[in-house]
């Protein structure tokens, strides 16, 4: 592969190498500074001896990658807040509780039950202190917050709540990786203090007041959450089912701003401003100012999201990169900006929205030399609707793999929806700038453009509705693991570098590829079937446990909706698995030589009963102390359905009488193998 001639490229792919291990490991932070130190020497010397030879040898080239790789962990471990002397983690302790100082610093997306919010800490116990915590607010408070409101919080702080369940999306995973430990649920535990008019305050202040220049259209929600959305990178009060039409439809991305919306623009941008580049090199001075220019221009009207300016980054580097020459620094390009973000957070590494967006637009430049030989018309216009067409469909090749793999469906009328959504989108895009550019010059005009803006959105909505309303062509629920992701990767680059030269060895190439991935699916497939396991699910709402054998799965619940239970959903998609029956739970079950008891809410069980393992559900008020003695159970679970109090009281118990006690809501769910 042509790009990988350039050094950057491989610096940075083992730079993100260094991230990995580092945040798998955590390896102790004194221990990577000699390491770090001891790699550049190395690569100094390795390159005062690379003067004393005629012909190039390899050893510079390894200090060179040994060195991006400890200077990426050490990178990740510098930024990982507990290892930071100002931590908050360093004031807790288990006899005192804390007295919190800080202040809001963004709304995240809500659930049904809370308000959600990222909460940046200033002192703890009236020490100075850093550090970021999630914090909820019932819904029912009809109370919202602001960034820069200033709280002081008397409570302790609770871990981040683990989904615990096999297969599942672990949130308080994802937090970590933001750096978020902890969280705090505000009720009677708080004062408000003021409020700090700092850089967070004053982006969404300037965000508010673009949001409230739309007020004057009188928009339904569903229209001005898309505005939002678009232009504002803002999706907290998003309606559910308009967002899972856009899932379906497979054009969730347009609704986040990232590297497909930037990509857009900057070709747009790059279209209109081509005649620049024949003035001389004044004329692309212009061009690069002026793409540079937008580019943060809009970057700031979406309030400096996460997304925006990573995306906004790497096309300014790609920007200056065409300045100083050429499409093949395209890809340096990309490798800069990915290798700076990386410096002032590697943590985005572990983002969903980073790897897509790179993903996206690493395929969109790579595979430019095939699809601009597409020409469909005779007329410029026809064929530039049709370039955004073709950027949409080739930056969905470049992220499928990756959207199976985080999202596990793909809606098989996507490209129709792309063909459609993706010119629309872009008319949306420029009108709605237009539109919130003369929301504070020119009312008239502003509210004439509006009344378009609101029709195109309406279209779009009601198409998107429309292809979505094809349920059975949307295939969910789809098992792709991390290896699969890997090969099919594998067979694009290869198809497309076939597509780049019709070789022979290029086709056996292609072959071998998506034999290696059928063999992978087939051994995968093959692993999950051969599994057997009984599990006992951390599910508060009904208990819920599942007997694996082989190839079908028997789940044991009162659920009367648990085909709809999404811990249900990801372990029969986790275990590969289409053939389920569900059951109602019963008192006795087995599992290979373990007889399992279950007392419920009625507290009844068989005195002659001696059960291997005892499950308590729905909080049965029983002597426990008297039922071991009697029962002498090996293993005590006490699934999500408890109350918190018999937990603690149970566990107490088990502890007195040495026996091994397990609590689904803290440890997450109990497996036997």
């Amino acid at each position: 592969m042509k790009i990988l001639k350039y050094p950057i490229i491989p610096i940075t792919l083992l730079f993100a190498t260094g991230i990995i291990i580092s945040a798998r490991n955590n390896p102790n932070l004194p221990y990577l500074y000699y390491c770090t130190a001891a790699a550049f020497l190395l690569f100094i010397a390795s390159y005062w001896f690379s003067f004393k030879t005629l012909l190039p040898k390899p050893y510079f080239a390894i200090s060179s990658g040994i060195l991006a790789v400890f200077t990426g962990m050490l990178t990740f471990s510098m930024h990982y807040a507990p290892n930071q002397a100002l931590h908050y983690t360093h004031l807790l302790n288990s006899e005192e509780t804390p007295l919190i100082k800080g202040y809001i610093s963004e709304r995240i997306k809500p659930n049904d039950f809370n308000e959600k919010y990222y909460f940046k800490i200033q002192y703890v116990n009236k020490q100075p202190a850093k550090g970021k915590l999630l914090i909820t607010l019932p819904i029912d408070d009809d109370l919202i917050f602001n960034a820069g409101d200033v709280l002081i919080i008397y409570d302790n702080l609770k871990p981040v709540t683990k989904g615990g369940n096999p297969y599942q999306f672990d949130y308080a995973a994802y937090l970590e990786k933001q750096n978020i430990f902890h969280q705090v649920k505000l009720k009677d535990n708080y004062i408000a203090a003021g409020q700090i008019k700092n850089f967070d305050y004053y982006t969404e202040s300037f965000r508010n007041a673009l949001i409230e220049g739309f007020e004057k259209h009188g928009y339904s929600p569903e229209v001005l959450n898309i505005v939002k959305a678009l232009l504002l990178g803002q999706r907290q009060d998003m309606d559910k089912e308009i967002n899972q039409n856009y899932i379906d439809a497979g054009v969730i991305h347009v609704l986040a701003i990232s590297g497909l919306h930037i990509a857009i623009l900057f070709y747009m941008l790059g279209f209109i401003l081509k005649p620049l580049g024949y003035f001389s090199k004044r004329g692309k001075l212009l061009q690069l100012l002026i793409t540079l220019g937008f580019l943060w221009s809009f970057a700031i009207i979406a309030g400096l999201s996460a997304s925006v300016v990573r995306a906004v980054v790497m096309f300014s580097f790609v920007s200056i990169g065409l300045y100083f020459n050429r499409n093949a620094n395209t890809f340096n390009s990309i490798a800069v900006s990915m290798l700076a973000l990386l410096l002032v957070k590697p943590a985005f590494l572990f983002d969903v929205g980073f790897q897509l967006s790179y993903a996206a637009v690493f395929a969109i430049v790579w595979m430019q030399p095939l699809y601009r030989k597409i020409k469909i018309s005779k007329y410029k216009v026809v064929n530039y609707f049709a370039d955004i067409v073709v950027i949409s469909l080739v930056a969905q090749l470049g992220v499928l793999p990756l959207s199976l793999y985080y999202f596990n469906q793909f809606p098989i009328l996507f490209p129709v929806a792309n063909i459609v959504a993706i010119p629309l989108v872009t008319v949306i895009l420029i009108t709605g700038i237009i539109v919130l550019i003369l929301n504070f010059v020119n009312n008239d005009i502003a509210l004439l453009l509006g009344r378009l803006l609101e029709i195109l959105i309406q279209t779009l909505n009601s198409f998107i509705s429309w292809i979505a309303s094809f349920k059975n062509l949307v295939i969910k629920d789809i098992p792709f693991t991390l290896l699969l992701t890997l090969s099919s990767y594998t067979i694009i680059i290869f198809v497309v570098l076939w597509g780049f030269k019709k070789e022979y060895k290029r086709m056996v190439a292609v072959l071998f590829a998506i034999l290696s991935f059928q063999i992978i699916y087939t051994t995968t497939k093959w692993r999950a079937d051969s599994s057997k396991a009984f599990v006992v699910f951390n599910n508060w709402n009904y208990s819920l446990a599942a007997h694996k054998q082989h190839n079908r799965i028997t789940f044991y619940t009162n659920d009367s909706l648990a085909e709809e239970n999404l811990s249900v959903k990801a372990y029969a998609k986790g275990s590969f698995n289409d053939s389920i029956a569900i059951l109602p739970l019963q008192n006795t079950l087995w599992y290979k030589q373990n007889k399992i008891l279950v007392i419920d809410s009625l507290g009844c069980y068989s005195s002659n009963i001696k059960p291997d393992v005892l499950l308590l559900t729905q909080s049965p008020k029983i002597n426990l102390e008297r039922l071991l003695d009697t029962l002498s159970p090996k293993v005590i679970i006490a699934d999500a359905t408890n109350y918190k109090s018999y937990v603690a009281r149970w566990e107490t118990t088990c502890r007195k009488k040495k026996i091994p006690f397990h609590a689904t809501a803290e440890k997450g769910s109990y497996i036997i193998e």
